[in-house]
């Protein structure tokens, strides 16, 4: 082939994926308008010629993974150090070399914007509004719509997704346990991205040890020298605290 040919097959990563799945009449449905896994399972095979991956080479791996996983993937493949305060996703690296932790991820989260699709109109639902969201821990599988009662999934023992226990009383834990991972998710989408993580916190023993007696001589937002003392006091009363 070109590749042998041209000695790429040496350093190059193959990647074989798709960016979603097709019903193809799988639940009376056709295209990927829902959650289930014929929609939102896509395959996911990776070679890697790297001597590291030799102990998972010809194997398969059942951990939980996103497509936003292939960027930071790609970039450490080729010597970069992936930033995940501005790269979502995680490198594959470590399940390819064998030396991903147990947990490696304890759920993964997917998303769809059905707001130009005829369900948001016949629904009337608004706009902004017309979002589904997808968590699953391996086994269960919740599905979030805004408005309507959730959608929960057995995948375990029951593969083709048949049976809905979005209302089963039985489950009302797991769709708590669930609701509650996807939400926070969503509180923690990432805003900081100028400042990677490990930075924010090397700056924390010089935030300990600040000198309130010096400061930046700029201070702005107080009427006289009363309330900077009784601000300094507070601020102090709080270093105190953590030191302790």
């Amino acid at each position: 082939s070109f590749m042998e040919a041209e000695g790429l097959m040496e350093n190059t990563m193959i990647v074989f994926t798709s960016d979603h799945g097709d019903y193809l009449g799988d639940h009376w449905l056709g295209e990927k308008y829902l959650f289930h896994d014929a929609s939102s399972r896509v395959p996911l095979i990776i070679c890697d010629p790297s001597a590291e991956a030799e102990t998972t080479r010809g194997t398969t791996c059942d951990a939980l993974v996103e497509l936003i996983d292939l960027a930071p993937t790609f970039l450490a493949y080729c010597g970069g150090a992936p930033k995940p305060h501005i790269l979502e996703g995680r490198s594959l690296l470590p399940l390819l070399h064998g030396t991903a932790q147990p947990n490696w991820r304890r759920f993964a989260i997917s998303e769809y914007d059905y707001s130009m699709d005829l369900a948001r109109i016949n629904l009337s639902v608004p706009i902004a509004e017309a979002r589904l969201y997808m968590v699953t821990d391996g086994r269960w599988k919740y599905i979030h719509a805004d408005g309507f009662r959730p959608m929960l999934y057995d995948v375990l023992n029951d593969p083709d997704e048949l049976v809905d226990r979005g209302s089963d009383p039985a489950c009302a834990g797991i769709r708590a346990e669930l609701y509650e991972a996807l939400a926070k998710w969503s509180r923690t989408t990432r805003t900081q991205i100028t400042v990677s993580d490990a930075e924010i916190a090397s700056s924390d023993d010089a935030f300990k040890n600040y000198d309130l007696n010096i400061g930046p001589g700029i201070l702005i937002g107080y009427w006289d020298e009363a309330e900077v003392e009784h601000e300094n006091a507070k601020r102090q009363a709080y270093l105190n605290s953590r030191k302790a």
